[in-house]
């Protein structure tokens, strides 16, 4: 038996009167964090069910946040009512347009990507009285994934993605990747089940990876009115396809996400009526530019995509009627996204100049159809402009016939050739398997592919900017500069060594050779001293050079 004197019993006493203030406080502590739960547990739910209550946040770039406003009545055609909202950034005063559009039962959307981080807030103008004069903002904070880019654009002559901002910007090598032998490119050829459709994406940008590229083809014709056609005679529809454009978005978010891009042709030619020209109004009439409008509403605030007007427009078109498409699509939209039409130039801002078929735009260095014969012809049509983009919009399908210089060597070789050109853009790829015309699959040495993507893209040495400095190169080497002369790339083929002149080097700089006929590997060469100088490799092949910081 334990017996406690009164000196134990008060000390036993005290003990658990701390206890139970030390329980109580605990207690209110956890009492409080419950309220602050469920206060902001409430606050959502009635934010959820609140109709009037349009704040929202996003990421920068991915890939855009969007708002649904069901109308009870209105008259007219729904895809015509006009209705835009204006997003102001708080902090810059930096301004987006855009319009809303129709997504059927009675219900309009719009969207808004995020330019820069920030608050933005808003405001709707419309002709229905329920869409009009709607406020609200939108929280863009910064993308936690650092592989998301922004919209495609371009810096002088060169294309550039935007990096944090429209005005940070990164250099960029625009290769478009076709493979019907494996994945379609005819939007009517892919599934309309989205998550079948999504894989089927990703799969197919594997493939365009595996081939040196990221940035899909896609070609949809009529089905901008009628999924399923591809003619303007096979249908009567007036108004936007909505299952057409739930399934364009999907492939373009879902290569976005993943880092590629996607080049939509709109059109065709018009030998297989795959053109505008049946549409009431034809070619930018009413029916077509209620289309214009859609695409910029529905599709404008999405990057990760370009369009080309289509193929064979010499049949159907001219040049001032693509710059009346151009300029209407993009006064529509309030992002850019870069636009070309094939063989044309067009005249207005945020355009490609882009070269046709092998027999067109001839030039002295041009001797036969072949396409581009040589690095000095890319050399010559990136001059023709130095202050927009350029992209060979042929598609330079291996072994296509009566082009001896589309073999695997080819191939590689016209990408190096655009690269080393200060980013010609490209089209490569494969027409059907079942094809007599056209033959080959895979690429024989897709290998040469990967080393090509791997040296610029996934080490970043196409660095916004650079220009051509041959001169420094006695052998004849081809050479790529940046401005602050820390950054080279040489190449040169059928050689063994590169002779190259570093006099004007502050300092030495590390250097790599990669074999562009190989798997990638790099061999270290050491630090480059200034001073002309001698290059020198295992084996004679087409070399790769990379000196600097990139």
């Amino acid at each position: 038996m334990v017996v406690l004197n009164e000196k134990s019993n008060s000390c036993c006493l005290l003990k658990m009167i701390a206890m139970l203030q030390v329980a109580n406080r605990c207690f209110h502590r956890l009492l409080l964090i419950l309220l602050v739960i469920f206060k902001i547990m409430a606050c959502q739910c009635a934010s959820a069910d609140d109709p009037n209550d349009m704040s929202r946040e996003g990421r920068l770039w991915e890939p855009y946040v969007s708002w649904s406003i069901h109308v009870p009545e209105y008259a007219g055609n729904p895809f015509d009512i006009k209705s835009s909202v204006q997003f102001l950034h708080d902090e810059t005063g930096e301004e987006r347009n855009t319009e809303m559009f129709y997504i059927g039962n009675n219900s309009w959307e719009f969207r808004f990507a995020g330019t820069q981080v920030g608050l933005w807030s808003f405001e709707t103008t419309s002709d229905i009285e329920s869409l009009h004069g709607l406020t609200g903002n939108i929280n863009i904070k910064p993308n936690p994934d650092p592989d998301i880019r922004g919209f495609l654009t371009y810096q002088g002559n060169q294309y550039a993605r935007m990096n944090t901002n429209t005005s940070d910007l990164e250099g960029y090598l625009f290769t478009v990747f076709m493979d019907r032998n494996k994945h379609e490119s005819y939007l009517d050829k892919m599934s309309i089940d989205l998550e079948v459709l999504t894989r089927e994406t990703l799969a197919f940008l594997d493939t365009a990876r595996q081939n040196g590229c990221e940035v899909l083809f896609l070609h949809v014709n009529n089905n901008w009115f009628q999924f399923g056609e591809r003619q303007h005679n096979t249908h009567n529809q007036t108004t936007p396809d909505l299952q057409t454009f739930q399934m364009i978005e999907t492939i373009i978010t879902t290569v976005h996400k993943a880092g590629g891009r996607v080049h939509i042709w709109k059109w065709g030619d018009e030998q297989r009526h795959w053109t505008p020209l049946g549409l009431p109004g034809g070619a930018n009439g009413e029916t077509d530019q209620r289309l214009q409008r859609y695409i910029a509403a529905r599709l404008g605030p999405l990057p990760g995509w370009s369009m080309g007007y289509g193929f064979d427009l010499h049949e159907w078109t001219d040049e001032k009627q693509v710059t009346a498409w151009a300029s209407y699509l993009q006064a529509h939209m309030g992002w850019p996204h870069l636009l070309s039409a094939r063989g044309y130039p067009i005249q207005t801002a945020h355009t490609i100049n882009s070269y046709d078929g092998y027999d067109r735009r001839r030039t002295p260095l041009r001797t036969s159809n072949a396409g581009p014969e040589s690095y000095y012809e890319i050399d010559a049509h990136m001059k023709n402009d130095l202050a927009k983009p350029h992209i060979y919009e042929e598609r330079h399908t291996f072994n296509r016939t009566g082009h001896d210089n589309l073999d695997m060597d080819g191939i590689r070789r016209l990408l190096w050739w655009t690269a080393m050109a200060g980013g010609m853009g490209s089209f490569i790829g494969f027409y059907p398997a079942d094809s007599s015309a056209f033959g080959g699959h895979p690429y024989p040495a897709e290998v040469q592919l990967r080393t090509y993507h791997t040296f610029w893209r996934e080490h970043k040495r196409f660095v916004l900017g650079m220009a051509l400095a041959n001169s420094l190169s006695p052998g004849g080497a081809w050479i790529l500069k940046d401005a602050e002369d820390i950054s080279y790339v040489l190449y040169q083929e059928d050689t063994a060594t590169i002779e190259v002149d570093l006099t004007h080097l502050a300092s030495p700089l590390p250097a790599v050779a990669v074999n562009t006929k190989m798997a990638y590997e790099e061999i270290p060469l050491g630090e480059v001293q200034p001073g002309l100088q001698t290059l020198r490799f295992p084996v004679s092949s087409d070399w790769a050079v990379a000196i600097g910081v990139f």
